[in-house]
């Protein structure tokens, strides 16, 4: 008896297999979003308020003894202002506000542990005072959409691309 030939659809049919699995993104990997912020993401707000509040899109977990989901509230010198008394309902956190004075830029932080166990972390800011740009009179600018370097690889990739053809060209028609 001869050695039997190996059929080519098995290897195919398992990378296929393969493919599929780690292309798959079960609902399993979804987090808990930030529904509702109380102040409103990037509102400007007149009078400072005394709590915080976040909604999310899932129940939020509890982890026994363990602090797992906090809020932290700074202002626009980067002093905190948010106490360490965060009150969890369903999908609600709560945090109180200590007296702020200082107008400006204000940074909301948060850490929250989703009823599937992930913690996520996010964050968004408001601006106590209306008309108010920060603490010291500067605005936030904002980031370029692709870095210096970017356009500066690509411009070096076309150059030396243009040489290399007319390069080419002028060898070839010296022949």
């Amino acid at each position: 008896m001869g050695i039997k030939p190996i059929n080519h659809r098995i290897p195919a049919l398992l990378l296929a297999l393969l493919l599929l699995v780690f292309t798959q993104q079960p609902a399993a990997f979804a987090h808990t979003k930030l529904l509702i912020a109380n102040p409103d993401i990037a509102s400007q707000i007149e009078s400072w308020p005394t709590s915080v509040t976040l909604e999310f899109d899932e129940e939020l977990k509890n982890l026994g003894d363990e602090k797992a989901n906090f809020v932290v509230v700074n202002n626009a010198v980067g002093d905190q202002v948010s106490e360490t008394d965060e009150v969890i309902s369903g999908n609600t956190i709560t945090v109180t506000l200590s007296a702020n004075e200082v107008k400006g830029p204000v940074l909301v932080y948060y850490r929250v542990v989703s009823s599937d166990g992930h913690p996520v972390e996010g964050e968004y800011k408001f601006t106590y005072g209306v008309g108010e740009v920060t603490a010291q009179g500067v605005e936030d600018k904002e980031a370029a959409k692709y870095p210096i370097g970017i356009y500066l690889a690509s411009a070096i990739f076309i150059i030396s691309g243009l040489f290399f053809a007319i390069y080419s060209y002028r060898r070839r028609n010296r022949n």
